[in-house]
Order: structure tokens, then C-alpha cells, then sequence
């Protein structure tokens, strides 16, 4: 692969929706509209958005499957339906909040343009849609809230709206009161039917469809073969020449977190296994670290921790486990054991763990890192600390907030370890934390003097950074948003940015790796790797 030219590893179709939920095809079977489900932005270590991804609809065409449109809902889609002259889709979304209301929205994509409106006044589930004719759409709605459950004896309204301006529509062009009257619940959507008829077009076309989400790490290694970490797989190898898949560990859960090990002969791998239901609560177990042979795929052994867990390393292949158990009664969330070869008896108790606050991934760290926060009040006052193997001491290096006046409550999250001509330096990225949410410039990444922490520079930006990594020219970043963001190693300042897309279509970044010959690797929400040049025209 040359330097200049783009790939996509674990491409593949319909890739854009992740696991099908629903399905829809036009009046003459030109096209086909998938509503989908990209999984999880959160997982028991780290939260990069709002615990769940964007919910993709997307339009293909049915001859040879190419995606034609794309959009992302703030709520699943659970019924779709076109338009029986004019060129649009009507697209109901929603979900129960879990205490108290039903909301969603009634969507119309413009298939000529691709933008598509919110159509009613105020959010409520859309549960099915059906045409009746060009003029008039029938809808089932959810109720608003709870206490109409007992008024209309079912959680299921129905109504029709007829208009002839469907073609001109405009955001909240549909008030109440609508009409509606009470109809029987239907049974749950069975994603069994979506999932069927995605494989048999993709047999069809003689394509084989399966279903990738959430790349959660990327590695690279000396040779220039890629290692991914995702939902299903525990770790994959990509030729970096040929994009050519050399080896696939699966799992019954997803791959989290990756370390090479010095030599790069062995990668450690974090997994864990979805949470379920039982006993009237929710139970998670143990997280496991497969040590793997990077030549084949071969896993050498098997680690469980106590409890799911975060993995930790550091540059000479010491690391250790912070248990995350979020269960406030646990006696065990935010301690620290030791893994091999130290395998020290002695845990270290770092006081509770918190996806939100002590998340904090160090790329080439010569220490084994933390967030360590108030005794009592763990999310309070964190300071970066290391923890000393094997004895287990523990030593403040710096408050993670740099302006004492401010007092700022700080969230952790991905960064480096640099030994440039400047200086050792942390660069790492974070959140100030406001009870209004991610408010403007409040998301950051800063470089900070190692081991005392002094701030270098800061850059802020208004969405979530979701992995990085740097040279001694550069550091990379990635944003919730889509963006990729390359800042001068030096000062800081903007160097490139750029949308990240697939195909034409946006995608939201995950994790980021370096690659030896001058190329990024970034790992995605929907399951593919872009490798991208390195960007050089400011």
C-alpha cells in the first residue's frame, strides 16, 4: 500500500447500520431502507458519548447494494416506510426513557436531496407507519408518559394525518392534538426478519453479509500488520501491505483494550463479556486478558480478574488490572492487581472506580498510570499517580485539574507518553465537567510537563476526543464528531482537521494507532479500519 492511498479494513455491505432492526422496500424494489443499531459508546470503563451510539438509517440500492443515504436518529428506528409516488421516507423512531416517558420522532428523508425533518411538535415514540395513500399517513404513537398507560388501558395510540404538502415539509409541521385513539400493543420488533432479508440480498449479489461494530483499540506493529480489537473478535491481524485479514481470535464478548508487548511478539487483549439479567438485577462477569501469539493467532493463556476491569501497561510489558465494578456496595471497585511477570500478591486500593471520571489509557508510559480521587469522594481532586511494580506504592505525581483557581471537575481519558527534544511530557485528553452537560470548549487536550505536570498548551474543543496518539512532529486526535484533528507536538497549535468518512459517509472514531510508514489507523463505531495517509497540508 502506498503512503498516499486510503484503505478500509473489514469493510463489507450494509456496514453503515450495524445490526439490522428494520426494513423497507421502495414501490418498485429499486431500493431498500435499513434502520439499524451500532451498539454502545459506553462500556464498564469509558463513556465517549451518551452510553448509546447514533441510531443509522440508511438507503441502499438494491441492484448492487451501494449506499445512497445515510442519516443518524436519536432514537431506534422501528418502522420505516416509502412514500407511494413522491420520492421520501417516512421513518419512525423512539424508545421508553426507562422512567417516565415515550419519546422519539417522525422523520422524512428527501431521497433527492438526502436531508431529512423532524416532523412533529413535540417527541414521541413512532411506533409503525403505513401510507395509506399520497396524502395520507397512519401512524401508531406511543403515549407520552406512564400515567396514560391506566387512562387508555394500553401504552399504543393510532392516528391519520392527510396533507398534500408533503413534499414541502418542514421541521414540526405536525401539532397536536392528533386524533388518536387506543389500539392493541404490538409484539416487539423481531430483528430476525431485518437480519434475513439483508442476507439474502447480500446472497443475491453474491456478497457474504456479517455483522462488525465497535473497533475499541488499534495497534500497529513494527512489520506494519494492524491489530484490531472489536465487538465478537478479541483481536485480528491486518496485513498493512495487502489489507489481507491473516488471523481472527472471536470472543463471546468484545475486545476493549490492546498492549504489544516489547518485541512485538505478544499482544495482551482485554474482553469482557455483555451484562445480563438475573435475579432482579444486573450482573456482569469478570473481564479477561488473553495473552495472544502474534504469528498465528494462537492464545497462550487466559487472565480472569476478580471482576470486569480495566488493563493498564506500561513500555517494559509490566501491567495490572483496576477492577471498574460500578455497584457502590462493591469492596473491590478501583483495585489494583498486578499481572504477570510480577503477579504480586499485594492489591492497591485506589478508591471507587467511575467510567465518567478515572478513565486514563497511556500510550508508551514508562509508569503504570491512574486517576486516584478524594478518599470518600473518589471522583473529587483526582490526581495522576503511579503505581510502582512490584511493590505496590503508590506515588502522587500531579492534580489532574492544572488551574487550582478554577477548581475545576476534570474527567480522564486517552493520551501519550513523549520523550522529545523538548522534554518528557504527558499529552492526554479529558473533559471539564458541568452539570449542563459537555458545554462549548470544555472537552481538551493538553501537554504537561512529566513527571510535575505543569501545562505546555491546551487545545479545547466542543465534542468528546476518543482516542489518541502522537509522534515526536505530531499529535492525532480523533473526536466523538467525526473529526480528525493533527496538532503541532510543540505548541499545539491546529496543524489539519478534517471529517473522517467511509464511502462518502460520515463515521465515528474510536481508536487510533500510528502506522510505521507514515499512515493513521482509526477504528470506527460501525466495525471498519480507515488507514489513512498521514495528513500533511495544513
Amino acid at each position: 500500500m502506498k503512503r498516499s492511498e486510503t484503505r478500509v479494513l473489514g469493510a463489507g455491505p450494509f456496514r453503515e447500520i450495524g445490526q439490522p432492526r428494520v426494513t423497507a422496500n421502495s414501490p418498485n424494489g429499486d431500493l431498500i431502507a435499513v434502520g439499524g443499531d451500532l451498539g454502545r459508546t459506553q462500556w464498564h470503563g469509558r463513556d465517549i458519548g451518551r452510553g448509546s451510539g447514533p441510531h443509522p438509517l440508511a438507503v441502499y440500492r438494491a441492484d448492487d447494494l451501494t449506499c445512497v443515504h445515510q442519516v443518524s436518529a436519536r432514537w431506534p428506528v422501528r418502522s420505516i416506510a416509502f412514500h407511494p409516488t413522491l420520492p421520501l421516507v417516512a421513518i419512525g423512531t423512539g424508545s421508553y426513557d426507562g422512567g417516565w416517558s415515550y419519546e422519539g420522532e417522525l422523520l422524512l428523508l428527501d431521497l433527492t436531496t438526502g436531508v431529512a425533518v423532524s416532523l412533529l411538535g413535540q417527541s414521541r415514540e413512532v411506533r409503525r407507519i403505513t401510507w395509506r395513500s399520497p396524502q395520507t399517513l397512519d401512524l401508531v404513537l406511543a403515549i407520552p408518559c406512564d400515567p396514560d398507560e391506566q387512562r387508555f388501558g394500553t401504552t399504543s395510540l393510532a392516528c391519520s394525518i392527510s396533507r398534500d404538502d408533503w413534499d414541502r415539509a418542514v421541521v414540526g409541521m405536525l401539532r397536536m392534538p392528533y386524533s388518536e385513539k387506543p389500539v392493541a400493543d404490538e409484539p416487539s420488533i423481531d430483528t430476525a426478519v431485518a437480519v434475513a432479508t439483508v442476507s439474502q440480498l447480500c446472497r443475491q449479489c453474491g456478497q457474504v453479509w456479517a455483522v462488525r461494530r465497535g473497533v475499541w483499540a488499534v495497534e500497529a506493529l513494527a512489520d506494519g500488520r494492524i491489530l484490531t480489537a472489536l465487538e465478537g473478535v478479541g483481536l485480528e491481524c491486518w496485513s498493512g501491505a495487502s489489507g489481507e485479514l491473516l488471523w481472527q481470535v472471536p470472543t463471546d464478548g468484545t475486545g476493549y483494550q490492546s498492549r504489544v508487548l516489547p518485541g512485538d511478539r505478544t499482544a495482551l487483549v482485554l474482553t469482557q463479556v455483555p451484562r445480563r439479567y438475573e435475579g432482579g438485577r444486573w450482573a456482569q462477569d469478570p473481564s479477561v486478558v488473553l495473552e495472544i501469539d502474534l504469528n498465528d493467532g494462537t492464545v497462550r493463556k487466559a487472565h480472569e480478574s476478580s471482576n470486569p476491569a480495566l488493563l493498564v501497561g506500561r513500555t517494559d510489558g509490566s501491567w495490572a488490572l483496576r477492577d471498574t465494578d460500578h455497584d457502590r456496595r462493591s469492596r473491590t471497585s478501583g483495585e489494583v492487581t498486578f499481572g504477570p511477570p510480577a503477579d504480586a500478591a499485594a492489591t492497591i486500593q485506589l478508591g471507587r472506580y467511575d467510567l465518567f471520571n478515572h478513565f486514563f489509557d497511556i500510550r508508551y508510559a514508562p509508569d503504570l498510570l491512574f486517576l486516584q480521587g478524594r478518599r470518600g469522594e473518589p471522583w473529587r481532586d483526582k490526581w495522576v499517580v503511579a503505581v510502582d511494580v512490584p511493590t505496590g506504592r503508590v506515588r502522587q505525581l500531579f492534580p489532574l485539574e492544572w488551574d487550582a483557581s478554577r477548581g475545576g471537575h476534570l474527567f480522564g481519558g486517552s493520551g501519550v507518553y513523549l520523550d522529545d527534544a523538548a522534554e518528557p511530557t504527558l499529552v492526554h485528553s479529558g473533559a471539564v465537567h458541568d452539570g449542563a452537560g459537555l458545554l462549548p470548549g470544555n472537552a481538551f487536550v493538553v501537554r504537561r510537563r512529566y513527571p510535575t505536570g505543569e501545562l505546555k498548551w491546551i487545545f479545547t474543543a466542543d465534542r468528546t476526543a476518543t482516542a489518541l496518539d502522537a509522534d515526536d512532529t505530531f499529535v492525532y486526535v480523533v473526536l466523538n464528531s467525526g473529526e480528525l484533528i493533527v496538532l503541532r507536538a510543540e505548541d499545539g497549535a491546529v496543524h489539519v482537521r478534517q471529517e473522517l468518512r467511509i464511502a462518502g459517509h460520515p463515521v465515528v472514531p474510536l481508536s487510533l494507532a500510528r502506522v510505521g510508514d507514515g499512515r493513521l489507523a482509526v477504528g470506527t463505531l460501525d466495525g471498519q479500519v480507515l488507514v489513512v495517509p498521514v495528513p500533511t497540508a495544513a
